[in-house]
């Protein structure tokens, strides 16, 4: 790397499937406008969005991705922070979709990421404490916090007596960990293809929700394509209250749900990087019992702030322990990224993985 030019994980054009392998590339570094900061990142996660991308399942035109991980400030614009200073980004501006890391400009994933100086103005650019890069934390925060931004909204809500999570990726098993531990003796049933899972196709599955402890709350953490089929079985099968968490993304567009046609997609954006608080929730009735629906986009920065601080601390017991399946340095990287992308399951050195975290530097 000169001051001129760094690395970089670049996505490829797309093959003839729309997958866009990475390669590691040397890029320019960018040129800074008045009150912009200039992060060298340390550790970057890779999540279930970024694999969508990679796979061409969402068009987001960023050559480079990377929307989780913590950096350290090399040029701090108007963040106010000196140099060196320990960082992570909060990749969604709650009022300008122009700025989403990592989906419409370059992320993480390179020695060098520029953070515009409305995003920094904005308090984008968030603090975090020593040992904040460590992979565990690095890679798990940005997840983390969405989890606890549900969490916090469901809570206001109603104290559920039993947890559905749906989907066992990284986002559903931080989740199961997070209510459980906020809400000890909860009863939780989780949903996915893991061994620790039932199978969302599994013949008894209907009856064992149907038999739940009410009031029912369930995170649905699935790939964007298993959502709404996820969101029916909850309906049509949970008896009581249920509350519903839309986690995951969703096409746009009706979908019958509680004896009507309604658009989730518009209602889980309600909610967007913690305002409004009060947070929104849409109640509808149903023969079974009322269905409270929310979701939320991002995270506000207290959300971050609260994921590290709780991460750091359940050292002896650490939270997401088992989520954490593979580290790679910024060159090997590019060898996991592809290999998962163009085979046929998601696994990697004979692991499944779950996520993957990339040592792009050095504190200096």
């Amino acid at each position: 790397m000169s001051a001129a030019t760094h690395l970089a994980l670049v996505r490829r054009p797309p093959d003839a499937l729309g997958r866009t392998p990475v390669d590691v590339t040397e890029v320019r570094t960018p040129a800074l406008d008045p009150g912009d900061a200039l992060l060298a990142p340390l550790t970057v996660g890779v999540c279930g969005t970024d694999w969508q991308i990679l796979r061409g399942l969402r068009d987001d035109p960023s050559p480079v991705l990377g929307h989780e991980g913590v950096a350290h400030v090399v040029e701090p614009g108007d963040t106010g922070l000196p140099t060196g200073s320990l960082v992570t980004v909060n990749p969604t501006h709650p009022d300008d979709p122009a700025f989403l890391l990592g989906h419409n400009l370059p992320g993480l994933w390179a020695e060098r990421t520029r953070i515009p100086a409305g995003a920094v103005r904005a308090g984008l650019v968030v603090p975090v404490p020593d040992g904040a890069d460590h992979p565990r934390v690095a890679a798990l925060a940005e997840p983390l916090a969405s989890v606890l931004y549900g969490l916090r909204i469901a809570l206001h809500t109603l104290r559920p007596a039993t947890l559905v999570v749906w989907g066992d990726g990284i986002v559903g098993r931080l989740a199961r960990e997070a209510w459980t531990r906020e809400i000890p003796g909860v009863e939780t049933l989780l949903v996915g293809r893991g061994n620790d899972a039932v199978d969302p196709h599994d013949e008894d599955l209907p009856q064992r929700l149907a038999g739940l402890p009410s009031p029912v709350a369930a995170v649905i953490a699935t790939p964007r394509t298993g959502t709404r089929e996820a969101l029916s079985a909850l309906d049509r099968h949970v008896r009581g209250a249920l509350l519903v968490d839309v986690h995951a993304g969703l096409p746009s567009g009706a979908m019958p749900l509680a004896g009507r046609d309604i658009d989730v997609a518009a209602l889980r954006a309600a909610n967007c990087g913690g305002v409004p608080w009060p947070p929104e929730i849409f109640t509808f009735d149903r023969p079974a019992g009322p269905l409270l629906l929310f979701g939320h986009r991002g995270v506000a920065r207290d959300h971050l702030r609260q994921a590290v601080d709780l991460l750091l601390a359940t050292r002896a017991e650490p939270l997401g322990r088992h989520a954490l399946t593979h580290e790679s340095d910024l060159k090997s990287a590019a060898g996991l990224i592809n290999s998962v992308l163009t085979s046929t399951g998601r696994h990697f050195d004979g692991r499944r993985v779950l996520k993957a975290a990339i040592r792009v530097g050095e504190r200096p």
